[in-house]
């Protein structure tokens, strides 16, 4: 009879673990769709997305950078990421002002970004994916490529990044440096 009971409670652990589990991936992916972030699960068949092909890892050169939904800095309601970007690995935050921040580490691939987001109540981390598009196609100048300039899908580039933005990246970097 113990035994049986002890198996019982072993199946009501695992299966309240699974739970747990679906509902954080459940509350994050519905937290990025009610921010209206243009993300899919990194295992989603990004290539049925109509994305060029031909991006490359480069697309995104080293450096800080800020993207919005909104085209404005600031918008009560709209997401926006911060992040860096050295050698194709790239560590930031999801956020939204006034409110906290999801911090994210990943790589930089041929047609996204594949993060991996952790959720700041929770430190569970989610994997995650960001569509990169171009507007425009890849041209040649003599034997030299010219990669046209690339954006992330649902997002607007924004030129600069307010001490909030650094302060949101340096608690990022500080905390997952260690993970890229």
């Amino acid at each position: 009879m113990l035994h049986s009971s002890i198996n019982a409670s072993r199946t009501w652990h695992a299966l309240t673990g699974l739970v747990k589990q679906s509902a954080t991936g459940l509350v994050l992916g519905a937290g990025l769709a009610i921010a209206g972030l243009s993300a899919f699960p990194a295992n989603a068949d990004v290539a049925s997305q109509a994305k060029p092909a031909s991006l490359s890892p480069q697309a995104l050169a080293d450096g800080t950078y800020l993207y919005g939904q909104a085209e404005t800095a600031e918008q009560l309601g709209s997401a926006y990421m911060v992040f860096e970007v050295k050698q194709g690995k790239l560590l930031g935050a999801f956020y939204m002002p006034r409110s906290s921040f999801d911090c994210f580490y990943g790589s930089v691939e041929a047609d996204r970004m594949a993060l991996t987001v952790v959720d700041s109540y929770a430190q569970s981390p989610h994997p995650y994916a960001v569509a990169l598009k171009s507007d425009e196609p890849i041209a040649m100048a003599g034997s030299e490529a010219i990669v046209p300039p690339v954006t992330l899908e649902g997002f607007h580039q924004l030129e600069n990044l307010s001490s909030n933005d650094q302060r949101i990246l340096s608690t990022c970097k500080a905390n997952y440096q260690n993970r890229i």
